[in-house]
């Protein structure tokens, strides 16, 4: 069995047509039929069979259950192949969410620098959840991850840093701007300016809003923390951040009197199965030696 052949079946199970499975690979259409001989004699298996009146290709069960693992085989190949290539290179990729890095970086950069280290590192800037999914699909070596509450991932290894509250943030002419502590049920029929999808905090106010019964008026969304900040100040609408976003003027910070409130937790993640040579090693222990302080 080989990879290529794995990637003509999956293509093959999805279009139901050979002719365009070897025009997509630009392969003739012999060659597909091949590799689907090979897998099925590899198997032991019908794996895709042609409906006699229609001419229809139908995916058997045993093709069906191929499928789900041929995807997971492309998809971790496609893993080990960037992992080395970054070996290779002497290169570090890592995803850093806005709030985390602005937090954590500066200091690391510092020390990376120090040991001559800082020009092999390769930084992209994700939301959590999109850096999650960039992690898991070998886009990244390792990540700085926020997550509700202690992360739990069969695939990642996971280094605790430190957990932090979220607030809600009002401009400094809101009607609650004095109140200092708030439920989050105070809220119930304000307007909000939150981020877009792909960001941590979203989850936790979505399961907060839920708990309270009731449904949020959310005007706007950014990817950007300056440009929420800014409406708010604006008094355009209620904010919902952990508490380690800098406050501008004309913004004020409200903690939550609630019970049992979902907290912001900070990571240093890498998948299980990922290997670190001497290099990426030495990498990842000047950020841990950075975090502690």
């Amino acid at each position: 069995m080989n990879t290529r052949d794995l990637e003509y079946f999956i293509s093959l199970t999805e279009l139901k047509v050979f002719s365009k499975v070897a025009e997509e690979f630009k392969v003739s259409q012999p060659t597909i039929t091949f590799a689907l001989q090979r897998l099925e004699k590899e198997m032991d298996a019908k794996l895709i069979i042609r409906h006699r009146t229609h001419g229809e290709l139908i995916v058997t069960d045993s093709g069906k259950q191929l499928l789900n693992h041929a995807r997971a085989i492309i998809r971790h190949f496609d893993v080990a192949k960037r992992n080395i290539a970054n070996l290779k290179a002497k290169k570090v990729s890592i995803g850093l969410p806005p709030i985390i890095e602005t937090r954590y970086f500066p200091t690391i950069a510092q020390h990376l620098k120090e040991r001559k280290l800082l020009n092999s590192i390769i930084t992209y800037e994700y939301g959590s959840e999109t850096t999650k999914s960039a992690l898991k699909n070998g886009e990244l070596d390792l990540a700085l991850l926020g997550s509700n509450n202690p992360l739990e991932d069969p695939d990642i290894e996971t280094e605790e840093i430190e957990r932090i509250p979220f607030c809600a943030y009002v401009s400094k002419d809101h009607p609650l701007a004095n109140e200092g502590k708030i439920h989050f049920a105070d809220l119930a029929k304000e307007d909000f300016v939150l981020f877009k999808q792909g960001f941590t905090q979203n989850e936790s106010f979505n399961q907060l809003a839920k708990r309270n019964s009731f449904h949020p008026n959310v005007i706007f969304r950014s990817n950007e923390t300056n440009n929420i900040m800014s409406l708010i100040s604006n008094n355009v609408g209620v904010g919902f951040f952990n508490s380690l976003v800098q406050v501008p003027d004309g913004v004020v910070k409200l903690e939550f009197l609630d019970e049992d409130m979902p907290m912001f937790v900070t990571n240093l993640v890498y998948l299980k199965s990922h290997y670190f040579n001497d290099f990426q090693k030495e990498v990842l222990d000047v950020i841990r030696e950075s975090l502690k302080r």
